[in-house]
């Protein structure tokens, strides 16, 4: 982990270096392209010259097809800003519905002030959300598969500072709520189930985890969207549940995020590592126990359905080589390999799962950087399928 969070001094030089060379056009480029070209516009008039825009927008709709959706429908808006002297602030708003007839509405956030003082970060949701669940740990099979569904409001919310009065090291506290109702599971007969390998809690009716936390981060990426080599990200968050809060029990958990980015041939050319670990207690409900793609922007172990392994303990790691196919950049592509392993509460941490792919990378908004990324990617037990992203993956 010491490692992979790098130091501060050494990141930010090669992070100014890569961000001179920027993608020189976009999609809105290639569409002009092919579109007969609007009337020229008058000249403004030099007395009425326009500031430069402070906010991008990038509205994205989407058709698609998942593992845990199948079908889907989507539209997301990313908002991006920079204040003076920060980093990137970023919002990501999506509103989907899928064939599985699940609905989801997110909103995430990071938002720095200015000179990279403080930071806002938020995970909002509000689901509905039938999905199959597998049991616990990593050595779990498809057949058999339970089916759940329930509704669910996520509020996580926390507020970062600068620790000295420079440097990349921030000191966090929050909030976090997960407040899900209506929850049903049902076996493969159709029967209803009163507990789930063995594990009762939060599998029927509804359960609620209402916590504090504090957390350490270390961040000099400049733009999150596009990591550039030299950059990287360090977080450590422990939470601490409790009844005088509503929460159904008392009890804590863990979580570690690191992220390291190098040059790796061409300028701008990237090889990026992810290592990723959460932990809980056994008395936490079912669902919010750490599981396959519930990570905070829903991203860890491409090429496995959502939920696929679950349990008390997960630990995750990535490899990820990001290379540009044009010279403008408007157009990349990446290579990546992962695996996961995730604890039983019988037997402890089970066997390894991996999973590789390749995706291209398209360049949605060269002033901030904004690319969509569709990658496929290729699990055990004939796990595969297409995963989009807004950005990169990590």
């Amino acid at each position: 982990m010491l490692w992979l969070a790098g130091g501060a001094a050494q990141a930010q030089a090669p992070a100014a270096a890569d961000s001179v060379r920027r993608p020189t056009q976009d999609l809105g480029d290639l569409v002009r392209r092919v579109l007969p070209p609007r009337p020229a516009r008058p000249a403004p008039d030099s007395g009425r010259v326009r500031p430069p825009r402070a906010v991008a927008v990038v509205v994205l709709p989407a058709v698609g097809y998942t593992l845990e959706a199948r079908l889907l429908a989507s539209v997301t808006a990313s908002i991006t800003f920079r204040r003076p002297g920060a980093n990137v602030s970023v919002f990501s708003n999506t509103l989907t519905y899928t064939q599985n007839r699940q609905l989801v509405l997110s909103v995430n956030g990071a938002v720095w002030r200015p000179a990279n003082r403080s930071l806002w970060l938020s995970d909002h949701r509000l689901l509905h959300y039938p999905q199959l669940t597998y049991g616990l740990g990593s050595a779990t099979r498809t057949a058999g598969a339970v089916a759940m569904d329930y509704n669910l409001l996520r509020l996580h919310q926390s507020y970062y500072h600068r620790v000295g009065p420079a440097g990349a090291l921030y000191a966090g506290v929050g909030y976090f709520l997960d407040q899900r109702w209506n929850i049903t599971s049902q076996g493969p007969d159709g029967q209803p189930l009163a507990e789930i390998a063995g594990y009762r809690r939060g599998v029927a009716g509804r359960s609620t985890s209402s916590g504090v936390v504090a957390s350490v981060l270390r961040d000099t990426r400049a733009n999150p969207l596009r990591p550039a080599a030299g950059e990287s990200y360090l977080i450590v968050v422990a939470r601490a549940n409790l009844r005088a809060l509503a929460s159904d029990a008392s009890y804590g958990g863990v979580q570690f995020d690191t992220r390291r980015y190098l040059p790796a041939g061409r300028p701008g050319n990237v090889l990026a590592f992810w290592l990723y670990g959460e932990f809980v207690a056994s008395s936490a409900p079912y669902l919010d126990l750490p599981a396959t793609g519930w990570d905070t922007h829903s991203v860890t172990g491409r090429g496995y359905i959502q939920g696929r392994f679950r349990g008390p303990g997960l630990l995750y790691g990535e490899a990820e080589y990001r290379f540009n196919l044009t010279r403008s950049r408007v157009l990349g592509g990446a290579v990546f390999a992962n695996a996961q392993t995730v604890r039983a509460p019988a037997t402890g941490f089970q066997r390894v799962a991996p999973a590789g792919g390749a995706g291209l990378r398209l360049c949605l908004s060269k002033k901030v950087g904004t690319f969509l990324a569709v990658d496929y990617a290729v699990g055990v037990q004939g796990s595969r399928g297409v995963f989009f992203n807004l950005g990169e993956v990590f």
